[in-house]
């Protein structure tokens, strides 16, 4: 390879990178970077799946490719942006570049404009009445769209419009430069841990050797077949979709970045540095005990019988020592808005008992009247509002929060 070819394809990956296909999307250019200084400097050793998982993500080195579907997630999710930028801001670059499927290795190409003479004519072109259909298919589109436009706009006059208070507390925590990860709860972990009997430690969750933990530790193997199964599937749960759509909505009202990922997609160097936020209780995301020990209260989930309460370290006069659930009628969830471990990014966390506490936490750091109330109690003024650390109680019926009430808050 000359010098200037691969100038023009470093050119090229750097046009691509800051291209706006790409910046909302810090993994996908931090796989850019990775997969085009490969494919440059070694392209007769392609990386594999499991080196970039360790490379770019941060996973471990004896971490399972089997059973942690990071890496062919992404690179799916690359694929799509390379095409966009072509399709889009590139589409008069002569050199391109592509990501074939089931490969690692980018491929540079010059790309010929113009159609090939022997190509046979579009599809539309030998098939007109179709023309027709699909623009009436895309007027259909149109139509729902605009229906869609109006009950977003219901929802955002119902307390996710840009209301002052909220929009600038999420300004103060989130417009530092950084980019957000908004981590989901891991579904798949709960009946996981019910059939252990034991929690997963961060540690285990880490190594993400969930496949020998259960062979070592669930003796019945239909039960066992069961838990992975449902593990493997990536669950998540309606009450953590909603949630994340009420807080995208939010960060985009702001112009803030956002990605969305589940828990077990995230490493250290996302939790404890730039901003994150942890949604779901220590159980079910266990990146929340990264942050535990700098709260006042703290998790407690015991098991058999199962029992899950939040210990007020420092009581205050006229508050419980401990807060505990009362399943299917009581919950509680604790909300967090703390520096990022590394500092200089954002930590929040908004751990329920359940997901549907959590869900009322997300709730509660959304809307103008509870968060005015919030800045009330801290003594905020008309300053910026202090770190914090506040515990909601849940009314629980039919498996959803009819109501709930401010417990305790603290300044941190």
């Amino acid at each position: 390879m000359t010098d200037p070819e691969e100038g023009r394809k470093r050119a090229l990956l750097s046009r691509i990178a800051c291209s706006v296909a790409f910046q909302k999307s810090q993994r996908a250019r931090e796989l850019l970077e990775y997969l085009g200084r490969r494919s440059i400097e070694d392209p007769e050793h392609p990386p594999r799946e499991h080196d970039i998982g360790v490379a770019v993500f941060g996973r471990p080195p004896g971490y399972d490719t089997t059973q942690d579907t990071l890496v062919r997630v992404q690179a799916s999710h690359l694929r799509k942006k390379i095409e966009q930028y072509f399709e889009e801001e590139g589409r008069e670059e002569r050199l391109r570049v592509r990501l074939a499927k089931g490969s690692y290795a980018l491929q540079f190409y010059e790309h010929q404009p113009g159609l090939d003479p022997a190509a046979p004519a579009p599809f539309l072109a030998r098939h007109p009445r179709l023309g027709w259909v699909l623009a009436l298919l895309l007027l259909a589109v149109c139509a729902a769209l605009l229906m869609w436009n109006r009950r977003l706009e219901s929802r955002l006059e119902a307390g996710l419009g840009p209301h002052p208070s909220v929009d600038r507390l999420w300004r103060q925590m989130f417009a530092n430069g950084h980019q957000t990860h908004l981590l989901l709860s891991d579904l798949g972990l709960l009946p996981l841990q019910d059939a252990l009997q034991h929690h997963v430690s961060l540690e285990q969750y880490q190594n993400r050797g969930f496949g020998a933990l259960a062979e070592k530790e669930i003796a019945d193997p239909v039960l066992r077949s069961a838990v992975l199964s449902f593990f493997n599937r990536y669950p998540t749960t309606i009450a953590d979709a909603t949630a994340a759509r009420r807080l995208g909505i939010l960060f985009a009202l702001n112009g803030l970045p956002l990605d969305v990922l589940s828990a077990r997609d995230a490493n250290m160097n996302m939790v404890s540095g730039g901003n994150v936020v942890l949604l779901g209780s220590r159980r079910g995301n266990p990146w929340v005990g990264v942050y535990e020990n700098q709260l006042n209260f703290q998790t407690v989930f015991t098991e058999p019988p199962r029992r899950a309460s939040f210990r007020n370290s420092q009581p205050l006069p006229g508050e419980q020592p401990e807060y505990p659930v009362e399943w299917s009628r009581i919950g509680y969830c604790r909300v967090a808005y703390l520096d990022s471990l590394k500092g200089g990014g954002t930590a929040l966390l908004i751990s329920g008992t359940d997901v549907n506490s959590s869900d009322a936490g997300v709730e509660f750091i959304t809307t103008e009247s509870w968060v005015r109330q919030l800045r009330q109690k801290l003594g905020a003024g008309s300053g910026p509002t202090p770190h914090f650390e506040v515990l909601l109680k849940t009314y629980l019926a039919r498996s959803a929060v009819s109501r709930f009430e401010l417990v305790s808050v603290r300044r941190k």
